[in-house]
């Protein structure tokens, strides 16, 4: 683990963000991942800018491209990933640990490639070929139900895992894939649990307890995410904070300060939603600002043990433990 931070950032520099939809903002003709976008909320330069030492690039598949063409858009979202990679020199795809402690000797930044909503994983034959695309991670669904599972709006239909979604999740296992349950249903979520064997993350999510929205999770799930060693990445989105459009820092402290008295420190971590979501809280309007948030928290009385763990540890440990490598 030192070698890792030997001649790149200081350790108190050092964040990863566990969930973003920047690859998204490229169907749109006004941006240019190498220029300043101050309609986004993540770019090159802002990345250059941050202390971001890995961000998780997620691929959402819009819902008019699902069910029918999933697969092609997700291998259009896929190809538009690798342009990004290829115009930056700044990039490097994470496959496994031994990419993560590679970028400390390139002083790279870290892109590991994610799926969010795993409409086009039609069978275990496209899981292993977005493997050997380089996806590490996926959420397995978005908020509504698909082949794998329900998601999180279809809840009061009781509906949990699929069979080929309980092999999905058992082959995910097997291949050193991080299975994502933020968005799934209840039933989906306990039925994941059952089944998968590594440590389970829920990228971009918040307490339900500090904030009664569906997408957050109920106690009972943090406890149990914690006991399979995992990481919530707590979501910016102000509806997911406090249930209304407008948000600070101080409604993330609060979710982080419940979930740390509910199981501990080890299991959170950041998972912005960047570029995904359209109101940033307050103080923390993109990605070079989450310096922000560390100020905040020393201000709260978390130690610096306690907040890199929070910005990278917990995350780290979770990448070590399921991608593998030397």
């Amino acid at each position: 683990m030192n070698r890792f931070f030997i001649g790149v950032r200081k350790i108190n520099k050092y964040i990863v963000d566990g969930h973003c939809d920047t690859v998204l903002n490229m169907r749109d003709s006004s941006y240019n991942f190498l220029k300043l976008n101050p309609s986004f909320h993540l770019d090159l330069p802002r990345l250059k800018k941050s202390d971001i030492g890995i961000q998780v690039f997620a691929l959402y598949i819009e819902e008019k491209f699902k069910p029918h063409f999933a697969v092609q858009r997700t291998i259009q979202l896929i190809d538009k990933f690798y342009e990004m990679l290829k115009s930056s020199k700044e990039l490097q795809i994470i496959r496994d640990y031994e990419d993560i402690e590679d970028i400390s000797e390139s002083n790279k930044i870290g892109a590991l490639l994610a799926i969010e909503g795993a409409d086009g994983v039609f069978d275990l034959s496209a899981l292993r070929n977005f493997y050997r695309l380089g996806v590490r991670l996926i959420t397995l669904t978005w908020n509504y139900r698909n082949h794998i599972a329900d998601g999180v709006s279809e809840s009061e239909t009781g509906g949990g895992l699929t069979k080929y979604g309980r092999k999905m999740v058992k082959e995910m296992n097997k291949m050193g894939m991080i299975v994502d349950i933020s968005h799934i249903s209840a039933c989906g979520f306990w039925d994941t649990l059952k089944i998968c064997q590594n440590n389970i993350v829920a990228s971009h999510s918040n307490s339900k307890s500090v904030c009664d929205v569906a997408r957050n999770l109920t106690d009972k799930q943090i406890e149990a995410i914690a006991k399979k060693n995992g990481v919530i990445g707590i979501n910016f989105c102000p509806y997911f904070l406090n249930k209304s459009d407008e948000a600070d820092i101080k409604d993330i402290i609060k979710h982080i300060n419940y979930i740390k008295r509910l199981v501990g420190i080890d299991y959170i971590g950041i998972g912005s939603d960047f570029d995904g979501i359209k109101k940033t809280p307050v103080d923390l309007n993109d990605i070079t600002e989450l310096k922000n948030l560390k100020q905040q928290l020393k201000k709260n009385g978390f130690s610096e043990q306690e907040i890199d763990k929070i910005m990278y540890k917990n995350w780290l440990r979770v990448f070590k433990e399921v991608l593998g490598g030397p």
